[in-house]
């Protein structure tokens, strides 16, 4: 509970409002220790919570959700290819003047037969309907498999863009509390320190200490500042990292919560040494291969003729005053074949290329998979590495926990000297150090596995 303190004298008609306003007050007051506490309160966030922040607000993923909805796209933009297309047209003229046609060499004729006819009407109006629709089209068949092929590698990119981040997102988090943790390591090193330097000085004003031995407190407690100020920094530094990555923004409140603790091993089969093939990096390059070889279908293609069929109908209206009485229409239905003869060598050297692409995508799939295996390797000998600093720093941790509870009560029995019992406790906060850095290591190795495996 907040308290709210008031210092100062009031002023006496202020405090006669007060007085008569006491039921006012009182609300306001209530209203105030309901909601102060909360001002400001930042919101934790928990390793599970945090991640699922990350899946909805990172750009990253976002870009790449986007770009799964563009391929989607070309799909149908592909599949329209094979689809009817229709279009329709509608054109209307305005003559101002008439054109004459002439007979009789232009003399004048019986009244009954003029030598002069009007050829046009003021009033010309035309419209068009057609219809194409495409029988044979190889090159539209190749798009439309690629088109496919895109998509489903679309979705690959976006779940392997998506894992990407989910995982520098969880190193990120337990780096934040290993720097954390470490803070509060090195601060409880640095309260000791002072405390000790305190008693030292009080010893050496009441003559039970030299002055050498004050200056040795003093100088160890103010060697551990700059320790904790680089710490603070670390986990700023960190924070604001996490903050980008999931899309927070510096004045909303943000805060982790959590421990650096040994993660569950199930999910690594560490009795596995060969890399599997069916995850989603190696989908990724083989999904890379098959579109690399339908490029070659696609090449071939312009060697293939096309065949169209067109449906259409025409109608012309004429009129001097917009009653369109005089009307001519015309339908009709055309097939068309188009061959491909010569192009000047480029559909030959496309299809020359395309091969040579599909080759190095099969040799870049191998480098792939013999890259994962070796980082997987890799990772499990630096688990198995991580799981052996852990256990030794834990006996390294007790040991030199009893070490300075023996070394506290000699200091008071006068059998060890200050200078003893703060090597003690370096040894101490190291070891602790240490155990932290390498459960960081083993959770660092545990995660960068779980997203080869996926």
């Amino acid at each position: 509970m907040q308290e709210l303190i008031c210092t100062g004298n009031l002023h006496p008609n202020f405090a006669s409002e007060i007085t008569k306003n006491s039921i006012t007050m009182k609300k306001v007051l209530i209203l105030l220790l309901v909601f102060v506490p909360f001002a400001g309160q930042a919101q934790e966030y928990s390793l599970e919570q945090y991640l699922e922040k990350v899946e909805r607000e990172n750009t990253s993923i976002r870009k790449a959700q986007n770009d799964t909805r563009q391929s989607a796209e070309d799909v149908k933009m592909a599949r329209s290819e094979y689809l009817p297309h229709i279009s329709a047209s509608l054109g209307y003229r305005r003559d101002f003047n008439n054109s004459y046609m002439y007979v009789n060499g232009g003399q004048e004729g019986a009244e009954d037969f003029p030598n002069k006819f009007s050829v046009n009407f003021k009033n010309t109006l035309n419209g068009a309907v057609t219809l194409e629709q495409s029988i044979y089209n190889a090159p539209a068949l190749a798009n439309r498999k690629i088109a496919k092929l895109a998509n489903a590698y679309a979705k690959l990119s976006q779940a392997d863009q998506a894992n990407e981040v989910v995982k520098q997102g969880t190193l990120l988090f337990y780096q934040a509390l290993y720097a954390k943790e470490s803070l509060v390591i090195l601060e409880e090193n640095s309260a000791l320190a002072q405390n000790q330097y305190q008693q030292v000085r009080e010893m050496f004003t009441n003559g039970l200490a030299s002055e050498f031995s004050m200056r040795q407190s003093e100088l160890y407690y103010q060697q551990t500042l700059p320790d904790i100020e680089n710490a603070r920094n670390t986990v700023g530094n960190l924070m604001r990292e996490l903050r980008l990555l999931a899309n927070i923004k510096e004045k909303e409140p943000f805060e982790i919560k959590g421990e650096i603790a040994l993660p569950d091993d199930t999910y690594v089969p560490t009795d596995e040494s060969v890399f599997p093939e069916g995850t989603l990096k190696m989908e990724q390059g083989l999904k890379r291969m098959t579109l690399a070889k339908q490029e070659i279908a696609l090449s071939k293609a312009a060697y293939l003729p096309k065949v169209t069929f067109n449906l259409g109908y025409t109608l012309d209206a004429f009129d001097d005053k917009f009653r369109f009485k005089d009307r001519n229409g015309v339908g009709y239905g055309t097939f068309n074949l188009s061959i491909p003869i010569f192009s000047g060598g480029f559909n030959r050297s496309k299809v020359r290329k395309s091969h040579l692409a599909y080759e190095k995508s099969k040799m870049e799939y191998m480098d792939l998979g013999n890259r994962l295996e070796k980082e997987y390797l890799n990772l499990l000998a630096d688990k198995e590495l991580a799981l052996t600093q852990i256990s030794t720093n834990r006996k390294l941790v007790e040991l030199a926990d009893k070490e300075i509870q023996a070394s506290e009560e000699k200091l008071r029995l006068g059998l060890v000297t200050n200078l003893e019992l703060r090597e003690t406790r370096i040894s101490y906060i190291q070891a602790k150090l240490q155990l932290l850095n390498a459960t960081l290591d083993y959770q660092t190795a545990v995660v960068n596995i779980r997203n080869l495996l996926k």
